[in-house]
């Protein structure tokens, strides 16, 4: 009988809503209220009725590739998807380093996935996008090349930067203070400037006019480049209808939330979404030193990716 026992519970320590509740449990002290019962609600919503009985070490990355790949064909659910993703790869992670699993089935998983193209954003695989930084940095127009890399490291909306100007700017105290007049919310955003932004941001400043524009306009110093400067930009480079600038912001964000999982509400003020609550009120400093580390940590990744072999 304490055979038998025993082996009911092994059985049950393998369930893999069991290994997703364990998980989620690591995270409830980090994560606040609302994002933990968000992600646990979400998880017991499409992952638990179709994985959750099943043995975690049993289920094949096929199964998991079918699985996503038909909430986001079936359902729609692209962003929500992306997400599920990344809670169940962390979980089978935590396994691992638990040395209940010696390899993880969801590894490598979103690169295959469909890349949600929707609205008005393109993009590339993250696997193709150290080329596009490559290309980018080979443009010959400087200024303009300058400006989408900072679309790269600072994965502002398109008008945020054609109307960026040089007040704006602190390059000492290494921030950018986008006025609300720009802004998706109509709320000012403090972004802090990574390393590598500097550089460009003193380095475009060779290039500075008359006018206070970032990007002035060919015609006018008191107008920005046109909105569709960047995308020429881009097609030149021979990304037509596989980059665009907004496209810099899904990228910057699919990474951000795969690497700082546990920190959702950093990177949602990272990424200036407006916090939810009674009067919808966004703090333009909302978590400004954790951004700082945020922000570095996606412009050397970034460069690490380009040096990767």
């Amino acid at each position: 009988k304490a055979d038998i026992r025993k082996q009911a519970t092994e059985q049950k320590a393998l369930l893999f809503k069991n290994l997703m509740y364990d998980w989620l449990n690591t995270k409830e002290p980090n994560w606040g209220f609302d994002t933990f019962d968000k992600a646990k609600k979400s998880i017991e919503r499409h992952i638990i009725p179709k994985f959750g009985n099943r043995d975690f070490t049993c289920i094949s990355p096929k199964e998991w590739f079918d699985f996503f790949q038909s909430l986001q064909r079936d359902l729609g659910i692209y962003t929500q998807t992306e997400k599920l993703t990344s809670y169940c790869r962390n979980a089978y992670d935590w396994a691992k380093f638990q040395e209940k699993i010696k390899f993880n089935p969801l590894e490598g998983i979103t690169k295959h996935l469909d890349k949600n193209q929707g609205g008005n954003m393109k993009f590339v695989d993250i696997d193709e996008f150290p080329a596009l930084i490559r290309a980018i940095r080979s443009y010959p127009k400087r200024d303009k090349a300058i400006g989408l890399e900072l679309f790269a490291l600072l994965f502002p909306r398109p008008v945020e930067l054609r109307y960026a100007t040089w007040d704006q700017f602190d390059l000492d105290k290494a921030v950018w203070i986008k006025p609300a007049v720009i802004m998706k919310k109509d709320i000012p955003h403090a972004v802090p400037l990574p390393r590598q932004a500097i550089v460009l941001l003193k380095e475009l400043l060779t290039y500075k006019t008359e006018s206070n524009f970032l990007f002035p306009g060919r015609g006018s110093l008191s107008e920005p480049v046109s909105d569709n400067t960047f995308n020429t930009a881009l097609n030149r480079l021979g990304y037509k209808d596989r980059q665009n600038p907004h496209g810099f912001r899904h990228i910057a964000s699919t990474q951000l939330n795969n690497r700082f999982s546990d920190k959702e509400q950093v990177v949602e003020a990272t990424l200036a979404h407006l916090k939810k609550g009674v009067k919808g009120v966004y703090d333009k400093g909302a978590h400004f030193e954790e951004r700082i580390g945020m922000m570095q940590w996606w412009a050397d990744e970034i460069d690490r990716l380009i040096c990767a072999p």
